[in-house]
């Protein structure tokens, strides 16, 4: 008789299928642990850093930002060549048309190159000994303050960390990162100014400024350098507004 007949099977036997199917979903949980545990294992593998910034998936918003920002170029680009040519038409729109490159310049969506200076902020590596004061951290407002020196001093054109300061560019820290218009921006941070490089050189050390602030917690947290060329990227931010309108003239 065959071992699958039906009269093989009995009352007696009714625990066989609830036994195999709670064996068949041990297994299966037992499969998925053991996999989820190598994937952790292969994690911890990596840099620890490079493992943080996965798990938090700021390499993909960086990666992002780069492509949005590589596709705004393009798009800008385009749009520039365009008023050239239509400017190459007339007199008239070509006055129009260097007004409009005048403004665009003034708002940062433009590259420009030119001298200046280069700022390198960084974290104390004296942290430890002088305790866990923020003032051995680069903060935000150290950034805004470096900024708004190198503007004092005469700046045309500012970047932090590549990314083009425009007039709605905000810096925040959020626990021990930077953001540039909401962009995580990691240390050093890197402050590159366009202008009279003797100029922006002098109007940073002053004595009483932030610069010299700095140094009096740590002088290697600080670092300036006169470069006699150097490139910005344009401004990469939003430029959308929902309640600001311009104001009409009279008809």
């Amino acid at each position: 008789m065959s071992v699958f007949s039906p009269a093989k099977w009995n009352s007696k036997d009714t625990w066989v299928w609830p036994v195999s199917g709670m064996c068949l979903v041990l297994g299966f949980l037992l499969s998925l642990a053991w996999t989820t545990n190598m994937a952790r294992r292969d994690l911890n593998a990596i840099d620890p850093d490079l493992g943080n910034r996965v798990s938090n998936g700021s390499i993909d918003l960086q990666q992002r930002y780069r492509d949005l920002q590589a596709e705004l170029a393009k798009t800008r680009s385009e749009k520039t060549k365009l008023e050239n040519a239509v400017a190459s038409q007339t007199g008239q729109a070509t006055v129009l048309n260097d007004d409009l490159q005048d403004l665009k310049f003034f708002a940062g969506l433009t590259e420009v190159t030119g001298p200046g200076v280069k700022v390198t902020l960084v974290d104390s590596n004296r942290s430890a000994a002088l305790g866990s004061g923020g003032d051995t951290i680069i903060h935000d407002n150290d950034v805004v303050r470096v900024v708004n020196e190198l503007l004092a001093a005469g700046a045309e054109a500012i970047s932090v960390n590549n990314h083009r300061a425009g007039p709605g560019t905000s810096y925040r820290c959020v626990g021990p990162v930077l953001h540039v218009d909401g962009v995580p921006v990691a240390s050093p941070v890197v402050i590159r100014a366009i202008g009279d490089p003797e100029a922006l050189f002098g109007g940073l050390n002053l004595p009483i400024g932030v610069i010299a602030e700095i140094r009096s917690t740590d002088p290697s947290m600080v670092s300036i350098e006169k470069v006699s060329s150097m490139t910005l990227p344009p401004y990469a931010g939003t430029m959308t507004k929902r309640y600001a309108h311009v104001v009409k003239g009279p008809k």
